[in-house]
């Protein structure tokens, strides 16, 4: 599989990159944790500061995109992105109101 970075834009609020990447030759969808390791050894850094948000293929198509946040530091990985089981009290919360 082989992957192309198409944009990369630097976000100094959040200290991340907001890489959006397209996929080619994917027979099926790439997994996230695949597509983890792919843009890491494309961008250098560590696996542990990636998180893809989605991966969009269209049908029949043997390409895709993904969105996919590379964050500078730990510290702003723990601060803005949340942990799932924060994110299953938040909408326990929502749907009790």
């Amino acid at each position: 599989m082989e992957i192309k970075i198409e944009k990369q834009d630097h976000k100094p609020l959040v200290d991340r990159d907001e890489v959006f990447v397209k996929v080619f030759d994917g027979e099926a969808t790439i997994s996230n944790a695949q597509l983890k390791e792919d843009v890491a050894k494309k961008l250098n850094k560590s696996q542990d500061l990636i998180i893809v948000k989605q991966i969009n293929q269209k049908f029949g198509k043997h390409e895709a995109e993904a969105k996919v946040y590379v964050y500078h530091t730990v510290e702003a990985l723990a601060r803005f992105e949340p942990k799932k089981k924060e994110k299953k009290e938040a909408v326990k919360k929502e749907e009790k109101k």
